[in-house]
């Protein structure tokens, strides 16, 4: 939508109503029809998971925005190869991993989350605000302290969200809330690609007038910028200085968009933590996940269920 069709078109409304309206249905369905529902709506009626929920939704969405984009950053803007990008790229993608661990050990250690997921989104808004400063001409050090500062924020995310989703929830629910919080950070990673694509491609074409050369400008619209940023290494030498410059500026100023939107992510994010209550993180394990000994459904059924035997629900 506003790229290749304006947002007026029956091609744009159409797929979005259809969408709205499926997911509706499909709800809908699993609360009211579904014998055994693969996305229970009390899983949404507890305060704590909801807002587990949505902080994993945004999490992921802010995760996947620096990761979509950073790459094309080093490209375009900085004249890197693919190859050096990835290298460049680096100190994210390993702190993200290891950020990961240590917010798991905290946890683990202090028996709480609020306050890590309070840190967390604060450390991620400072992370996109400084992106906003990247230039042509930012040294190393001060991108690479930038996307490490990001790691420090977002990273332990991955690790503390789940368990505060399930300290909410009776154990009995623990597979399918791993289920859904599996699918609510894949639907994070969609948007995460999508809105801030449309973004991007909407400010460069906002933009591109200021681009003097006609066949760059043909090259960078209607989405086309960010399947050239590949090419700008070699390219650049052969264009003149002042015409790649305001290539350059172009680029900036999207990427500026994308940030400004994790920005206002981030800050949801800080807040959104309010929803979650402290609660007391479980140490043990009591529940059969539907499984049931030979000969407790007879006498259950039967009513003759002896002192000391327990049951679940049959699967």
């Amino acid at each position: 939508g506003g790229v290749v069709h304006t947002w007026s078109s029956f091609r744009v409304i159409l797929p979005i109503v259809l969408g709205v309206v499926g997911w509706i249905c499909f709800h809908l369905h699993q609360h009211f029809l579904a014998s055994n529902p693969g996305v229970p709506s009390r899983l949404f009626r507890n305060r704590t998971s909801a807002g587990g929920y949505l902080l994993a939704f945004l999490s992921s969405v802010l995760l996947q925005t620096a990761g979509y984009f950073l790459p094309v950053y080093f490209q375009a803007v900085l004249g890197t190869t693919v190859m050096d990008s990835g290298l460049y790229f680096l100190p994210f993608a390993i702190g993200t991993l290891c950020d990961a661990a240590v917010g798991g050990i905290a946890m683990s250690h202090l028996g709480v989350y609020r306050p890590i997921h309070i840190v967390s989104f604060a450390l991620s808004a400072v992370g996109f605000g400084l992106f906003t400063l990247l230039r042509a001409d930012t040294p190393k050090v001060a991108w690479a302290w930038y996307e490490l500062l990001m790691v420090f924020g977002l990273g332990p995310t991955i690790s503390t969200v789940l368990p505060a989703i399930l300290a909410g929830l009776p154990q009995s629910d623990v597979a399918a809330a791993t289920a859904v919080f599996s699918f609510v950070k894949t639907f994070g990673f969609v948007w995460a690609v999508s809105i801030p694509s449309i973004i991007f491609n909407g400010v460069v074409n906002t933009n591109l007038p200021a681009v003097p050369d006609a066949d760059l400008r043909s090259r960078l619209a209607d989405g086309g910028a960010y399947a050239f940023a590949s090419e700008a290494h070699d390219l650049a030498p052969t264009v003149d200085p002042a015409v790649w410059s305001e290539v350059v500026r172009v680029y900036v100023t999207g990427f500026n968009a994308v940030w400004w939107w994790g920005l206002a992510l981030s800050i949801v994010g800080v807040f959104a933590v309010a929803i979650e209550d402290s609660l007391h993180l479980s140490t043990e394990l009591e529940t059969e996940y539907g499984l049931q000994e030979k000969g407790v459904l007879e006498k259950k059924d039967s009513g003759t269920l002896e002192a000391g035997e327990t049951s679940s629900t049959s699967v």
